[in-house]
C-alpha cells in the first residue's frame, strides 16, 4: 500500500495567501475540472497526481487518450481542487484550495524532474508516447480555512519573483543534500515529521517548505516563514537540519 503523511504544523498561518499555498503543497493529488469537449460544454472532474512548481504553477502528467486530455485540448481552461481536509472529523472544518488557470503542455526537463521526484512510481510509464507534460498557468485560487475563512485571491499568492532563483538552484541544493547530508535528511524527517527510520530522500524544495520520499512514503514539512530565494531556502533548510522548531 502506498502511505504517505504530510506535517501537520498546527495551525494554519494567519495570512490566507501563505496558508493555501500550504495546503496545495502538502497535496500529491487533486480533482481536476475540465469542460467535456462532447457534451455541450458539461463540466467534468477527474482524479489526477500534481506536482507544485516554485511559482505555484500545478504540474500534471497527462495520458493522451483520457478525457481531461482531450477536454483541455479544445478549452484549456481547468480548475483543481487540493483536499486538506483529511483527519477532521468534520470535512467542513478543515482547509481546502480551488485554483483556476490555463493547461499547456510543457516540454520542459526541470518539470519532469519536478513531478517525477514527487511521483517516483510514475516513471515507469511517463516516457510512453501517449503521456505528457502539462503545466497549469494559475490565475486565481480559491482558499477555504474553514468556517468563516473563505477568500478570493489573484496570482502570485504572496510569491515573489525570486522564486525563480530558487527553482534554478534546486536540482544541485537537492544532490547536495541527498549526495553529502544522509544523516541530515534522516534527522529532518525524524524531528519533523516524526518519521522512523533511515534512507529517506529530499525529493523537492520550495519557498514554503520540503518534500521527502522514502520507497513509498512522502513526507510534507513546512518552512516557519517563507523562503523565496535560494539564500534563504538553504537557510531555512539548514535551520530545519539542526533541528529548529516548526511551526
Amino acid at each position: 500500500m502506498n502511505q504517505s503523511a504530510a506535517h501537520d504544523p498546527g495551525q494554519l498561518p494567519a495570512d490566507n495567501r501563505r496558508a493555501l499555498r500550504q495546503v496545495a503543497r502538502a497535496a500529491r493529488k487533486a480533482a481536476l475540472a475540465t469542460v467535456l469537449a462532447e457534451s455541450g460544454g458539461a463540466p467534468y472532474a477527474s482524479l489526477v497526481t500534481v506536482a507544485l512548481d516554485h511559482d505555484f504553477a500545478p504540474i500534471l502528467l497527462l495520458s493522451g487518450l483520457a478525457d481531461h486530455s482531450r477536454n483541455i485540448a479544445a478549452d484549456a481552461r481547468v480548475s483543481l481542487l487540493f483536499d486538506g481536509t483529511d483527519g477532521h472529523p468534520n470535512p467542513q472544518t478543515g482547509p481546502r484550495v480551488t485554483l483556476t488557470g490555463r493547461a499547456a503542455r510543457s516540454d520542459d526537463p526541470r518539470l519532469k524532474a519536478r513531478f517525477l521526484a514527487r511521483h517516483p512510481g510514475a516513471a515507469m510509464y511517463a516516457d510512453f508516447g501517449d503521456f505528457g507534460f502539462w503545466r497549469v498557468e494559475p490565475e486565481r485560487a480559491h482558499f477555504v480555512g474553514g468556517f468563516a475563512r473563505a477568500v478570493w485571491f489573484d496570482a502570485p499568492f504572496g510569491l515573489s519573483p525570486a522564486v525563480a532563483d530558487l527553482a534554478a538552484a534546486e536540482a544541485d541544493m537537492l544532490a547536495h543534500m541527498n549526495d553529502h547530508h544522509a544523516d541530515s535528511v534522516d534527522r529532518i524527517a525524524r524531528v519533523h515529521g516524526g518519521a522512523e527510520g533511515s534512507g529517506w530522500h529530499l525529493a523537492g524544495l520550495d519557498p514554503d517548505g520540503i518534500d521527502l520520499t522514502r520507497e513509498e512514503r512522502f513526507l510534507r514539512i513546512a518552512f516557519p516563514a517563507p523562503a523565496e530565494g535560494a539564500e534563504a531556502a538553504k537557510a531555512a533548510l539548514i535551520a530545519l537540519a539542526r533541528g529548529g522548531a516548526q511551526t
